[in-house]
């Protein structure tokens, strides 16, 4: 792979350290001062908007040939074009208002005008100039923590770079280390280390796809930081898809579409998060097809994530599912058990909370939909403790009595209907419908029967004998037995069959499968 190109490099927002400015023979000391005191104002307007609307906003509509003035006690914004223009009026009048009131003052005025070829130009050399003197002086780019990498060379406006003191972008991007690795996850978390490593036996392109809040970001954010310090020298570009849409449509408008294509494609790692946003976006699918094309042939790599799978995102182009399912397609399943209980230690951990292993266990038990419930479970659990004072380890009983009842939460004044449970536990359990009304003794069947009363009593308001009848039995007293006889087996963490599924695991995702349809369909 070429190792000649620039080094990776983002953009932040504008610098707020006024430009120097070299007084000339003809320059008299007054008029020198008035013009380092604009400057000074027109780079903490900048600042302030960037911080208003976000760095890669900021980069996308203000960077990219829009000049931005502070004159006669007005904000004077300049737009490339009237796409742009109009663009700015509707999306960002009311941040360039409060900004200039903040600023200059309550009367300030907000003008958004379409400049002149010239000014454009000088628009962005004069912003490229500052980057390069701060460059000149020695002060490295950073980034805010909240923006996108981008690769150096990409725009066409300024760099705007940032104090030497400000941590790299790519420290705010989660590490592979940090990764908790599980049976649900192992593959894919191989996966990301053989291609953040760069090695020679990585495929060109690496799709992984789950459901939301399994642990995607973190994997593809890893790769692009493992790569980053195996090889400082490498372009990595990490968006959104969103992010990639945008630009591609602004691109468009502006006539710019070489420079875009020119920071796509010239890169050794290309990521994109959230690809199934492509859908039913046919330019955007067509673009982003020859950026792959243009890719494979420089022998870069590009890591992709999308809550799908390649097949079943609807409305894409089967050009670009045939490249997908070229590399290697990877899903991570729901964390396991044991994997979100590791988690919950770890989280816990670093919140400075001391949680008995019952207790570690239940917050695991509530939370078997995401990684993402577990971390907002540790969030909530710690800030009640703080709140109520609590010292000393936390049980499971304290868990219960601060988080309060799941169904409840999950589902509100409103009951899940037995039916549901029933076909979900068919479902699960690879059940018909028949065997479970019936008299058959099989042990999946017998299961599945426990685990349908078991989660009716839990979920619904109605009684054994309505269970029992919805069951078809004519006594309650088989339904009660079978629903005891399963909570034995979650308490003894039994096993479905020799070497099959947790009981425990199995009652826990029916749980939050039904309690996430009951919120969809009161929705």
């Amino acid at each position: 792979m070429p190792n000649d190109r620039a080094p990776f490099e983002v953009l932040e927002q504008p610098d707020a350290v006024a430009s120097e400015r070299r007084p000339g023979a003809h320059d008299r000391p007054g008029a020198q001062g008035r013009g380092s005191q604009r400057h000074d104002l027109e780079d903490g307007v900048r600042s302030a908007l960037c911080a208003a609307i976000g760095p890669h906003r900021y980069g996308l509509w203000f960077d990219n040939g829009s000049a931005l003035s502070v004159r006669d006690g007005a904000i004077e914004v300049r737009a490339a074009n009237t796409y742009v223009s109009d663009w700015i009026n509707r999306h960002f009048r009311e941040a360039l208002e409060s900004v200039a009131s903040d600023a200059i003052g309550a009367d300030a005025r907000v003008v958004v005008s379409i400049a002149e070829a010239s000014e454009v130009g000088q628009s962005a050399a004069d912003a490229a100039s500052r980057g390069a003197e701060r460059r000149r002086r020695g002060e490295t780019p950073a980034t805010d923590a909240g923006s996108r990498p981008v690769a150096r060379g990409g725009r066409t406006g300024p760099t705007a770079d940032a104090p030497v003191s400000r941590p790299s972008r790519s420290q705010s991007f989660r590490r592979l280390e940090d990764f908790v690795v599980g049976e649900s996850n192992r593959l894919a978390f191989a996966a990301s280390e053989q291609f953040g490593d760069g090695s020679a036996e990585a495929p060109s392109i690496l799709f992984i796809h789950g459901e939301c809040g399994v642990g995607k970001t973190h994997l593809i954010q890893g790769i692009c930081r493992r790569r980053l310090e195996r090889a400082p020298r490498q372009v990595i570009r990490y968006v959104t898809a969103e992010q990639f849409t945008n630009e591609y449509i602004a691109s468009v408008r502006a006539g710019t579409l070489d420079d875009f294509r020119k920071r796509l494609r010239r890169v050794d790692l290309l990521a994109i998060d959230d690809i199934h946003f492509f859908a039913n976006k046919t330019a955007t699918q067509a673009e982003f097809l020859h950026t792959i094309d243009a890719i494979d042939l420089t022998g870069a790599r590009i890591a992709l994530v999308s809550d799908e799978h390649p097949r079943h995102i609807r409305r894409f182009s089967q050009s670009l599912v045939s490249r997908f399912l070229s590399g290697m397609v990877v899903k991570i399943e729901r964390p396991d058990r044991s994997t979100r209980v590791e988690l919950v230690r770890r989280l816990a951990r670093e919140r400075g909370l001391d949680l008995t292993t019952a207790a570690e266990d239940a917050v695991a038990g509530r939370c078997a939909g995401s990684i993402r419930e577990v971390e907002g479970a540790i969030t909530r659990l710690g800030a009640l403790v703080e709140l109520d004072g609590l010292r000393g380890q936390i049980g499971p009983g304290t868990v219960e009595r601060l988080l309060g009842d799941e169904a409840n939460l999950a589902t509100g004044a409103q009951p899940i209907r037995l039916v549901k449970i029933v076909e979900g536990v068919c479902e699960r359990l690879r059940v018909s419908r028949e065997d479970l009304l019936g008299s058959g003794r099989h042990a999946r069947t017998v299961v599945a029967r426990g685990m349908v009363a078991h989660l009716a009593r839990e979920l619904t308001t109605h009684s054994y004998p309505e269970i029992a009848r919805a069951l078809g039995r004519d006594t309650h007293s088989a339904v009660h037995t079978a629903a005891k006889r399963l909570r034995a087996m979650i308490d003894a963490d039994e096993r479905i069959a020799s070497g099959g599924e947790s009981v425990r695991e199995v009652v826990d995702q029916l749980r939050h499968d039904l309690a996430r349809a009951g919120r969809e369909r009161h929705a």
